[in-house]
């Protein structure tokens, strides 16, 4: 039961004083994130591509 009202007091005694900064984490996974998107479209194009030359094939 004291844990219970320990947890419940730290949440409303929280100032954010120890809280870490990922915002150059968070924009690096972006970054990363536009780049996987933008190959992931070529990689479509690609496909669709290839298929179009097979079924020209057939």
């Amino acid at each position: 039961m004291n844990s219970i009202l320990n947890n419940i007091r730290r949440i409303f005694t929280d100032d954010g004083r120890n809280d870490r900064d990922f915002t150059d984490q968070e924009s690096r996974l972006q970054t990363a994130r536009d780049a996987l998107m933008v190959e992931a479209d070529e990689l479509k194009r690609a496909a669709e591509l290839l298929a179009d030359i097979i079924k020209a094939r057939a």
